[in-house]
């Protein structure tokens, strides 16, 4: 009995051997784009929670800094987020800086125009945006409030 040879290798199915048809070709680039598209939806609501929590935390900071500013001057608050952000005196006057800011976060003097009365504020925000930070001035030495937007 002699092996049977075919050049195109028949395996008893009508197909031959020579690589994947253009469907399974497509099936798998369609498959890949699902997936894809799956992985950077994910990313997206990941760096969006990573931004809310980001102004969170910078909230909460600002909060506690304007009660170090307001034991540290007086019993005064501040009235922008410069002043806590900036050491005063020098030597045994020395008062440190009652808030420290992330990396890459600027201070911004913005109208604020919620909650009335409308004043003055301050906006604090990482340089590629995403988040913004906004103190407004308490009234009669009342507390700064911060929001984050």
């Amino acid at each position: 009995m002699h092996a049977h040879s075919n050049k195109y290798n028949l395996d008893g199915d009508g197909r031959t051997d020579r690589g994947f048809t253009l469907i399974e070709i497509l099936i798998a680039i369609v498959l890949v784009g699902i997936l894809s598209a799956v992985v950077v939806i994910g990313i997206s609501n990941l760096t969006s929670k990573g931004s809310s929590s980001a102004c969170a935390a910078s909230a909460d900071a600002a909060k506690a800094g304007a009660v170090v500013y307001y034991a540290s001057n007086n019993n005064a608050y501040p009235t922008t987020l410069t002043q806590m952000t900036t050491a005063t005196g020098t030597g045994a006057t020395a008062v440190p800086a009652a808030l420290s800011l992330p990396s890459g976060v600027t201070v911004n003097t913005v109208a604020v125009t919620t909650p009335t009365p409308a004043g003055v504020g301050m906006q604090a925000s990482p340089a590629g945006g995403g988040w913004y930070l906004t103190m407004t001035v308490g009234t009669n030495n009342a507390a700064p409030t911060f929001a984050c937007s």
